[in-house]
């Protein structure tokens, strides 16, 4: 029912070079995910990319990534075009710096650090002329230099992308990625506090030092981002709750609406 996408294996290698086009695998317009990353190039721009909800200006010369287990719509312009690359974390991870950018950037919200990043002309012809060499000879090039080619470009990416206060702290991104990992199973504060020895007020004057809200507001948020995703995905709201690990669908119906302000199955009728 919930259209997810997995990468098949290429004869050499997980990675994937795509134009964008209307001629793709699956209908880059219609809500989905999938268990590996996207990593957009728009040669040129325009129209909209709602990523987890939150919508983002296709724009020229830019990239941008969407990681494992996001939802994601493309409202691309017709004259909009440009390449994605996809891969898996096992592509990268000859290059600890990557992974561990990729896997940190995974753990935030789209809200706490943009998906997007942008570049001047010069660079962008430079980037431009990399990944159209990558595609028409995708066929030809050995494994190692795709892979090369791919980790040089997530590294130009991260160093472009606007940082917020919060990656300074290794130990917020810690409790994001256990969070991202863990959240169907584990709810309470000191639990995670634990795991990072720390108790759940040191925790939540950590967490809302860096974002302005609790530990506890972020667990029941990212309940709430795979709740909406679920939904919007096809998800009952039976099935929603029992995925999340609710034992009983009228408390998580709700507990949904306390924190958005609606039913499940409103939400799911205004986006749909």
């Amino acid at each position: 029912m919930i259209p997810s996408h997995t990468l098949a294996n290429s004869e050499n290698s997980n990675i994937v070079i795509n134009r964008l086009s209307k001629s793709n695998d699956y209908d880059f317009s219609e809500p989905h995910r999938h268990d590996y990353y996207e990593l957009f190039y728009f040669q040129n721009g325009g129209g909209e990319h709602e990523i987890d909800f939150k919508p983002f200006e296709i724009e020229s010369a830019s990239f941008q990534l969407v990681v494992p287990g996001q939802v994601h719509q493309m409202k691309r312009a017709p004259g909009s075009m440009g390449f994605v690359f996809l891969f898996t974390n096992e592509d990268i991870i000859e290059s600890k710096m990557v992974f561990d950018f990729l896997v940190e950037h995974g753990a935030h919200s789209v809200d706490e650090r943009s998906p997007c990043c942008n570049f001047e002309q010069g660079e962008a012809e430079l980037i431009d002329r990399i990944i159209t060499d990558a595609w028409e000879n995708k066929n030809n090039i050995s494994d190692a230099i795709m892979k090369h080619t791919l980790i040089g470009l997530c590294l130009r990416m991260k160093e472009q992308m606007p940082v917020s206060e919060s990656f300074g702290s290794s130990t917020y991104t810690k409790f994001r990625q256990s969070l991202v990992n863990n959240f169907r199973k584990i709810r309470t504060v000191s639990t995670y506090a634990d795991e990072l020895n720390l108790t759940p007020k040191s925790l939540n004057e950590l967490v809302k030092k860096y974002t302005g809200r609790t530990a506890s507001d972020h667990i029941y948020k990212q309940v709430i981002l795979e709740a909406k995703r679920l939904l919007l995905l096809g998800g009952s709201v039976k099935e929603v709750a029992f995925s999340l690990q609710f034992d009983d669908p009228a408390h998580f119906s709700k507990f949904f609406k306390k924190q958005v302000g609606m039913a499940p199955a409103d939400f799911r009728n205004v986006h749909t």
